[in-house]
């Protein structure tokens, strides 16, 4: 499996020897905490938190600064375009954009030692423990697993493109070659799905991941568990507290 979303997991920090099925519970908590979060002080103190939980997970910055350039690509538009269109004005507007854009961050600094911590197949594995359905963790693997052998597929057909001579530009031939460079990853993604299926059933495949790891907690785990709990419920208690 290609070691991305868990690069970092050979490490050691408090978040690594978290059980993985108290992590992935805890943090969900936490992220439906951020979610609610309706004002500026609440989506402050959310990302403060989230800098907490990657600075004790001891993942590199440089790779977290890597991960978030698209996410701030993303949350960018919010916090231009909200002060322009927003009802009661540009102060609101601004106001607005920004809880988007910091809980935004927040949100994604917050995946990254939940899911970065622990190898991916045990987090899997974590995630059936806590009764998530089957298929769906399955669904989940696959698309983990598959998205960067069609991110080669893609490097390799704009490789031959180029070595063809072609130059992109705001013109028919762009569009045309563009239209047949998805078509042809469309046909070949689908081709290469029906052959992964009938070599996987033919190994007896029953929608199940085996994995070595087990999992067993104590009161280091709960007592963890538990501070991130309490933050998550601080955090919800100041941003009710801020719009009272």
């Amino acid at each position: 499996m290609h070691p991305e979303i868990d690069r970092f997991a050979h490490l050691d920090s408090p978040l690594h020897r978290l059980d993985p099925r108290v992590k992935i519970a805890v943090f969900t908590c936490f992220l439906v905490a951020v979610a609610l979060t309706r004002d500026l002080p609440g989506a402050v103190l959310s990302l403060g938190l989230a800098l907490v939980w990657l600075f004790l997970s001891r993942i590199p910055v440089s790779f977290t600064l890597r991960r978030l350039k698209a996410v701030v690509l993303f949350l960018l538009p919010f916090l231009v375009l909200l002060p322009l269109t927003h009802p009661a004005g540009w102060q609101q507007g601004l106001a607005r954009g920004a809880v988007v854009f910091i809980k935004g961050l927040a949100m994604v600094l917050t995946v990254i030692p939940m899911f970065g911590t622990t190898p991916f197949n045990v987090s899997m594995k974590a995630l059936t423990r806590l009764r998530v359905p089957q298929r769906l963790v399955t669904m989940i693997l696959f698309t983990y697993r598959y998205l960067f052998v069609f991110a080669e597929e893609i490097r390799t057909m704009q490789q031959a493109l180029r070595a063809r001579g072609f130059k992109p530009g705001s013109n028919r031939r762009t569009l045309f070659s563009l239209g047949n460079l998805v078509g042809l990853m469309v046909v070949r993604a689908f081709e290469r799905t029906e052959r992964i299926y009938q070599a996987m059933m033919a190994r007896g495949f029953k929608e199940k991941f085996g994995t070595l790891a087990e999992f067993s907690w104590g009161w280091p785990d709960a007592l963890k568990g538990g501070l991130i709990m309490l933050a998550a419920a601080a955090l919800v208690g100041v941003d009710y507290l801020w719009i009272r």
